[in-house]
């Protein structure tokens, strides 16, 4: 009986052990990770600065596209990655580049907006990238006037 106790204390002992061993486990990943976190500042990593962020097209043409670039630098300390870039409509199409844009080097997103139907339009392209103040929002608009003559097939007997 009495090596029966104290094989159940040893167990209990090593139990003991294997809890605090976890318990500090869990502490000393918790503190690493809270100074790594301050450990990263604003300034060390990548940054994308727009030359312009807004681009009015004026009037165009209905049936025609056109393009725009957006020129950006990389003022940041780290290589800047451009993820995705979405559109709020399938008439602008985006083309970024893929490789990774180093500190101090230079960048364009071009848009091609596709003037199918007439109207005013103000369509925004939000970039989203590996740095700080992601994402980013671009903004194109212009204007597609209506044209006279389609009211004339439309309309043919319309008196003026």
């Amino acid at each position: 009986m009495n090596k029966l106790l104290t094989k159940v204390n040893t167990l209990i002992q090593w139990q003991n052990l294997l809890y605090i061993f976890i318990f500090l486990l869990l502490v000393f990943t918790c503190f690493f990770k809270i100074r790594t976190d301050e450990n990263i500042d604003d300034c060390e990593m990548a940054n994308m600065i727009f030359k312009q962020k807004e681009h009015n097209f004026g009037m165009i043409p209905e049936g025609k596209s056109v393009t725009v670039l957006f020129k950006f630098s990389n003022t940041g300390e780290s290589p800047l990655l451009i993820k995705e870039v979405n559109t709020s409509c399938g008439c602008t199409v985006p083309e970024w580049p893929k490789d990774i844009i180093e500190p101090n080097e230079n960048g364009e997103i071009k848009i091609v907006y596709d003037a199918k139907y007439p109207g005013r339009f103000n369509k925004t392209i939000t970039v989203f990238y590996n740095g700080k103040n992601s994402p980013q929002v671009l903004t194109i608009k212009g204007e597609v006037p209506y044209l006279i003559k389609e009211e004339k097939k439309i309309y043919p007997n319309k008196i003026n």
